[in-house]
């Protein structure tokens, strides 16, 4: 009677046992869980993702068509969109779905259809080169996308961050980085249910509609977009959340300096893009030589009571872009590509999320920006600077067509690092303090001496956001694209910079942020692995057996011990 009550007891030991494992299991299946231990909390979501994922009316469906045969590289950056999506339906849970597909599958048709539909978003295969065993080159293409679907809205996400001046393991890890941002930025364009309006000024030189119709486009994804004149109300601002003034010519009068001081006094916010020298390329086209001069537009006052100067200087950068020569002035023209100090490339940032992870930025006939004024309640940083080999020309400045023949001397190329971009965010001084208000004016409200914490960014040199226009008297001009160098046929990051520059000044809920998350890159150290790793191979494969012979000698001795009598 002992063995079969023994023997009960142990099945109901047992069925216990796998109950509890189905339990287990199944609360596991129901329940999204996991404890990041990483320094970085780079598997948490922020408070910002959050939100966004808790605010979805119907449902999100994401697809991803990073899958396939992928190398080490791409896979783990297909991981890392996974391991972010599932913490995204952790939070949205039913209402969010997503899909990984192998853009491999199927036949040339479906190939076909795939890319056409990626091509409507700016998305084209990207090309992978890997080495066989034995020495052949083998191409093969990646799709780093997702599309992202609510409700009757699509917005594509490109997963990957691709800068020439960074290794491939360090794009990856950058692109990894901004996953999160990338993905919490496509929810918030599909869940805005109206989008904020910013403008641009017109009526004094600015660039026209057709030169920053790239940058329109962009910003088009976030906001109303319009255009006009300040004209003499004082209120015309009010609804705007941003404006951006782009490379004005001609003054500013005193009733327009009002309505600017006290839209910016009111919370607004706003993108200065200014040519403290008048020169453009075109003028030298037409002539060998030209003189730049002081462009004075009637805001530096403004400017210098808010704390920052726009200096009327060109810089010369020996990093610079190129510009298309005729190299055969007579008989048949010989277009070719010459460095051009005066196109200087920017460095950005890394610190600020603006300009974090973006590609150098093109510049033309650039200025430099200082600070100034002492106890301002304003916090201040630096975005963009030429780099170390600068030279700074005073004005009235000088500029020829010969100069591309002569060579940078070192002596001369000596002001390193100027400062050409700058933000403030803080309380800003009224420059109309103690001063009348300008007459002529309609709906003016209770003057304002001192601003509400806002923001605005500074930058010496209107061309950062021009996009060149071929044919423009015709009546199909041809648009180049923003930051695109033709002599190198470089595109650089004068786009993003605009578009994050304009998110972060209307930026109040801190998804912005997300752009600053770092994540360690830890690489392995090749020279150690090029020395020494015998005896780390020898370990990795002895200790294995050595383990499993003291574990068969530990259990034949624990069975000897016990039934041995």
């Amino acid at each position: 009677m002992s063995i079969r009550f023994n023997q009960t007891q142990k099945l109901i030991q047992v069925t216990l046992l796998l109950a509890a494992l189905l339990v287990i299991a199944w609360i596991s299946q129901q329940f999204f869980f996991r404890i990041d231990l990483t320094s970085e909390k780079r598997y948490t979501l922020t408070e910002t993702s959050q939100r966004f994922m808790q605010e979805l009316e119907s449902e999100l469906y994401v697809k991803v068509y990073l899958d396939g045969n992928l190398n080490s590289g791409f896979r783990r950056l297909s991981n890392a969109t996974r391991e972010m999506l599932e913490e995204f339906k952790s939070e949205g849970g039913t209402s969010m779905y997503f899909e990984f597909v192998n853009p491999d599958k199927g036949g040339a048709d479906d190939r076909k259809a795939l890319m056409e539909t990626l091509a409507e978003y700016g998305f084209e295969p990207q090309a992978v080169f890997e080495s066989a065993e034995d020495g052949r080159q083998i191409q093969s293409n990646v799709f780093p996308y997702a599309l992202v679907y609510y409700q009757d809205r699509i917005v594509g996400v490109n997963l990957l961050d691709n800068l020439p001046s960074r290794s491939g393991a360090e794009n990856l890890n950058t692109s990894i980085e901004g996953l999160e941002y990338k993905f919490t930025n496509a929810f918030k364009r599909l869940l805005s249910r109206e989008k904020p309006r910013i403008a641009f000024l017109e009526g004094h030189g600015e660039l026209d509609e057709l030169e920053v119709i790239e940058a329109t486009d962009a910003l088009s994804a976030y906001y109303q977009v319009d255009r006009g004149q300040i004209g003499s109300d004082a209120g015309i601002l009010k609804p705007y959340k941003a404006v951006i003034i782009a490379k004005p010519t001609q003054p500013f009068t005193e009733k327009e300096k009002y309505v600017l001081d006290q839209y910016l006094m009111q919370g607004g916010r706003i993108l200065y893009l200014m040519d403290a020298v008048r020169l453009t390329l075109d003028s030298l086209r037409s002539s060998p030589q030209t003189i730049g001069l002081y462009n004075d537009v009637n805001l530096d006052d403004q400017l210098f009571k808010y704390g920052v100067r726009v200096n009327p200087v060109v810089v010369e950068d020996v990093q610079a872009g190129r510009i298309i020569l005729n190299a055969r002035p007579q008989g048949q023209p010989q277009m070719v590509p010459v460095p051009w100090l005066y196109s200087p490339l920017l460095s950005s940032a890394q610190n600020h999320v603006i300009t974090r992870n973006i590609n150098l930025v093109r510049g033309s006939f650039t200025g430099t920006v200082d600070t100034v004024g002492v106890g301002l309640e304003l916090s201040r940083q630096v975005l963009l600077r030429t780099s170390q080999y600068t030279k700074v020309n005073q004005t009235p400045v000088f500029i020829s067509m010969a100069d591309v023949n002569k060579q940078p001397k070192q002596s001369e190329f000596n002001a390193s690092h100027q400062a050409v971009a700058l933000v403030q965010e803080g309380r800003f001084p009224s420059v109309f303090a103690n001063r009348q208000v300008p007459a002529g004016l309609t709906g003016v409200d209770k003057f304002r001496g001192k601003s509400v914490p806002t923001k605005m960014l500074v930058v010496a040199d209107g061309d950062i956001i021009r996009n060149k226009v071929r044919f423009k008297q015709q009546a199909n001009p041809q648009i180049l694209p923003l930051g695109y160098d033709e002599g190198s046929r470089m595109l650089y990051g004068n786009k993003d910079f605009i578009v994050n520059a304009v998110n972060y000044l209307c930026d109040d809920e801190g998804w912005m942020a997300l752009r600053g998350r770092h994540l360690t890159l830890r690489l392995l150290d090749k020279q150690k692995l090029s020395q020494g790793t015998a005896s780390w191979k020898w370990l990795n494969v002895g200790l294995p057996i050595v383990l499993v012979l003291l574990g068969s000698i530990l259990f034949v001795y624990l069975r000897y011990r016990r039934f041995g009598r």
